[in-house]
């Protein structure tokens, strides 16, 4: 039986208006009538880090300028707002970058006024003198864009500032929140704990013994991508202030305690997280740090 043209005109308004209607996927979405000091406080990305990744999801076209606005609400969703200008092409695109979680929402790009923006150039192949061996990548590391890895190494040392801040407030279960559900920490006793409550546990027992009014210093040595949300960080680890000295843990002459400490983190949302952390101590510093009155190594430099 054919359908009445009428019903089938009223069918066709029903789909299309139910189509306009879909809301686009996003974290957050604020309440009607919002505040501005409120939508900033929902906001879990701050600025920076949403400009990082708008600049990411261009590349690999070099951005020149970028103009940003507040955080604002953009079709019903919480988001960063940037419109970014290229050295190697005329116009603008304009991200939009979720709030909550850091994706893209939406990239969009405005030609110049009169006319489409020209063609992008290929860039120029380097000449590669015959007999030069391939360069490679150590076993298992995944090349990585310049911009993704300046963005996601943004991110990396964010996350690790965070920690040390833990540390340094003596708050083990914001120190425990750096760990994914699972994670493992090493510490410099080699006792290891595995889970986030047991890893907040052994914390608050370190902050009330050994490492009572302690502060630590964490410089990110060096950063290596196994995969794009997989990364190993290298890191030169101080604590100095410490109540006392855990058992055959090397103190220098200064009175800190220097560590290599191996971290795997795992990008977790917009945050990167602990899957893996080794700390050992360094036992054998620099010359100018040996304790001058160690008779041992006082009859080795006669």
């Amino acid at each position: 039986m054919r359908r009445p043209p009428i019903a089938a005109a009223s069918f066709f308004f029903f789909v299309a208006a139910l189509a306009s209607a879909q809301k686009p996927d996003c974290s957050i979405r604020p309440p009607r009538g919002t505040s501005q000091e409120e939508l900033s406080r929902m906001a879990n990305v701050t600025s920076k880090d949403a400009e990082a990744r708008a600049i990411a999801s261009v590349a690999p076209d070099k951005v020149t300028s970028i103009m940003s606005s507040g955080v604002e609400v953009v079709n019903g969703c919480l988001a960063w707002p940037f419109d970014l200008r290229f050295a190697n092409k005329g116009g603008v695109t304009e991200v939009m970058v979720d709030a909550g979680d850091g994706r893209i929402l939406s990239s969009e790009y405005e030609p110049p006024a009169g006319g489409a923006a020209p063609e992008t150039p290929a860039p120029a192949v380097p000449v590669i003198p015959e007999g030069t061996p391939p360069a490679t990548l150590p076993p298992g590391v995944v090349p990585v864009t310049d911009a993704v890895a300046a963005a996601e190494e943004a991110l990396i040392r964010k996350a690790v500032d965070t920690e040390e801040d833990a540390w340094n407030r003596t708050d083990a279960k914001a120190f425990a929140a750096r760990f994914q559900e699972e994670g493992s920490l090493t510490d410099v006793l080699g006792t290891v704990s595995r889970g986030r409550a047991e890893i907040e546990r052994r914390q608050a027992e370190l902050f009330t013994a050994y490492f009572k009014g302690s502060l630590l210093t964490l410089k990110v040595r060096k950063i290596r991508f196994l995969k794009p949300d997989v990364a190993i960080v290298e890191i030169d680890s101080e604590v100095s202030g410490f109540h006392k000295a855990p058992p055959a843990v090397y103190v220098d002459a200064e009175k800190v305690i220097r560590t290599r400490l191996l971290q795997v983190m795992v990008k977790s949302g917009s945050d990167w997280t602990i899957a893996s952390f080794h700390g050992v101590d360094v036992k054998t510093p620099p010359e100018t740090l040996v304790n001058p009155e160690d008779p041992a190594r006082a009859r080795r430099r006669r």
